[in-house]
């Protein structure tokens, strides 16, 4: 991937990776780390601690992820912001009733993306959805989030019952644990950017998660995700080197009509949200994923 948002998949590979010079050292290929956001690890990879150090200088998540390519940690280096006390102080008191006013319009948001997946996949089911996005209420108490997830699975399986099993390597679930693991970096970089604490969430409250921002933030740009896995299915009969390479391009996706692509977009949300929590704006702006012709 060229630009500043190239993610490098080191998941399968067994032996020393290293750094220095500006570059990262994986085997005998050399990589700019100034072109790196996400470096994807597995359990075979040693990583010496230049890897560590030399990811911190130049801003790039390392994901670590198990023997299923399943992410279950993230490694970042700590924030370089000016206003990583104030923003932090700021996210910890953010009243309860702003967090819920918050979440509502991310739900909204990523459901309206769901519509435009699905209309884009199979003509209808856009409305249905829409309507849905329209019913979500402050903290989304009657859980519409869900009620919209499987109304969208179903109609994209032509009215089977999709479930979501992380981690099960099987089909279209593999696809998406892959897609989401490289959007899931991404959005780590971009709220430890912003100065931001990711274990604070707004919605996602689990004690041992360490990254609940990064599950809020990542929401509304699961549809682009989607789109990605989706299609990478209908060309690819397995998650190999070829399918995980058209994968990856999620950070090129194009969002919506601004011609931006996921990253930037993921970075602009952040920064907004930060802004959001400081008191800076009455309402938290959410991007809503628009298909274009060209993510296809």
């Amino acid at each position: 991937m060229p630009g500043a948002w190239r993610v490098i998949d080191a998941i399968g590979y067994r032996g020393e990776v290293a750094a220095g010079k500006g570059h990262l050292y994986i085997g005998e290929q050399s990589i700019a780390l100034m072109d790196v956001a996400v470096l994807m690890v597995g359990p075979h990879c040693i990583l010496h601690e230049s890897t560590f150090d030399r990811a911190a200088v130049f801003d790039v998540s390392i994901v670590h992820c198990d023997w299923k390519g399943v992410p279950i940690a993230t490694t970042f280096g700590w924030s370089e912001n000016s206003r990583v006390a104030t923003r932090q102080r700021a996210q910890a008191s953010l009243s309860v009733p702003r967090q819920k006013n918050a979440w509502m319009r991310i739900v909204k948001s990523k459901i309206r993306g769901q519509a435009e997946v699905l209309r884009y996949f199979k003509g209808n089911g856009y409305s249905e959805l829409t309507d849905l996005s329209r019913a979500v209420k402050s903290g989304d108490p009657s859980n519409v989030e869900a009620r919209a997830a499987r109304f969208y699975w179903r109609a994209l399986d032509d009215g089977n019952e999709f479930r979501r099993l992380p981690g099960s390597r099987e089909g279209l679930n593999g696809f998406l644990d892959y897609t989401y693991a490289v959007l899931r970096g991404v959005c780590v970089r971009a709220v430890v950017s912003a100065g931001l604490n990711p274990a604070l969430g707004i919605w996602h409250h689990e004690r041992a998660n360490n990254f609940a921002l990064v599950d809020d933030v990542i929401e509304p740009f699961r549809p682009a995700a989607d789109l990605i896995a989706i299609t990478a299915r209908g060309r690819h009969a397995t998650l190999d080197s070829a399918c995980k390479k058209d994968l990856v391009s999620v950070c090129e996706t194009t969002f919506d009509r601004s011609g931006a692509t996921v990253s930037t977009v993921v970075s602009h949300f952040a920064r907004k949200f930060a802004i959001y929590a400081e008191g800076e704006s009455p309402a938290l702006e959410v991007p809503v994923f628009e298909v274009r012709s060209e993510n296809g």
